[in-house]
């Protein structure tokens, strides 16, 4: 067959071929298109912040990337082949920035063929602060309530103070961090416990994260209390005298631990005036002596000394 006739055998009926071949070539590729499956993945949002500047404000968590393969790669495609970044650590201003997200791939999914992959969102809106350090104290988070008649004195930890790193910024009005909560639920003595560090915002990183050292001290709550007209006890007061007018009475204000004082009754002996030198009627300025328990204290009194008019008691006629 010469050349000829194989240009005439080919050119034969040649709109219904070039028809044919191009239903063929769709055919292809919408048999290829149908293997490729397309998914979604929520790729967690890292940032490189090693330089001289932090984020500030909050960035969003997690990046969506849409992944293009063979049913067969996505079976071997996970979240963890995917990184995505955002890189701080050639800026050296305090600024607002929109930055590129960049992705990292394992090397299994680079081995993948067919196989593509995209960002949903190729930027972030970021913004910047210079990066500081300082020293913060620790305060420690109370829950719960001490026994009736106790009270926390102070609290103790060890560390007592934390170093931060965070932007500028937020660490100058930053003056200190709290720990994880201390119950101290109906103690009624000094206790040691561990806790850690409550970790309420992301805004700065802390170096020592716990445990801390915890030392409560416990110790008995002390009250007031007032008593008033207390009867003074009269002694030594001869038989032949009396006093003209209202026997004495004071007010007192004692202080104790809650539990003695909240059932102590004075005594009718704890306040007293001695009338021994009395020997003739007459105005006595007599002071008083207050007798009280070791563990109970006076605060105050109304007085100290009474003026008392000594008289002869009136001798009663023989019938």
């Amino acid at each position: 067959m010469n050349i000829r006739q194989i240009f005439n055998k080919v050119t034969n009926q040649w709109p219904a071929k070039v028809i044919c071949l191009i239903i063929a070539i769709f055919l292809y590729v919408f048999h290829q298109i149908s293997l490729i499956d397309k998914k979604t993945f929520a790729v967690p949002l890292t940032i490189a912040e090693d330089g001289i500047v932090m984020h500030v404000g909050e960035l969003p968590k997690a990046i969506s990337v849409v992944v293009r393969s063979s049913s067969n790669n996505m079976k071997l495609i996970s979240i963890n082949d995917i990184n995505a970044v955002v890189d701080l650590n050639t800026l050296t201003a305090k600024g607002k920035y929109k930055l590129p997200v960049n992705l990292k791939l394992s090397d299994q999914l680079l081995t993948l063929d067919p196989f593509e992959i995209k960002l949903k969102e190729e930027f972030v809106d970021v913004e910047v602060d210079r990066k500081t350090v300082k020293f913060v104290q620790l305060e420690p988070s109370i829950v719960g309530n001490v026994a009736h008649g106790y009270e926390i004195k102070k609290v103790d930890l060890n560390p007592s103070s934390v170093l931060l790193t965070g932007p500028e910024s937020i660490l100058n009005t930053t003056d200190l961090v709290h720990t994880g909560k201390i119950n101290v639920s109906n103690a009624e003595k000094t206790f040691s416990v561990e806790t850690d560090y409550l970790e309420m915002t992301r805004a700065y990183q802390v170096d020592n994260k716990g445990p801390y050292k915890a030392t409560v001290i416990v110790v008995p709550s002390v009250m007031e209390r007032d008593y008033v007209n207390v009867p003074v006890e009269i002694l030594n007061l001869s038989d032949k005298f009396k006093i003209d007018g209202q026997e004495p009475l004071i007010s007192l204000r004692l202080s104790g631990n809650v539990l003695i004082l909240e059932k102590y009754n004075l005594s009718t002996h704890a306040v007293k005036i001695d009338l021994s030198e009395v020997t003739e009627p007459g105005t006595y300025e007599i002071p008083v002596t207050i007798n009280l328990p070791g563990n109970i204290q006076l605060v105050a009194a109304s007085d100290e000394k009474f003026s008392l008019k000594i008289i002869r008691k009136e001798v009663e006629s023989a019938e």
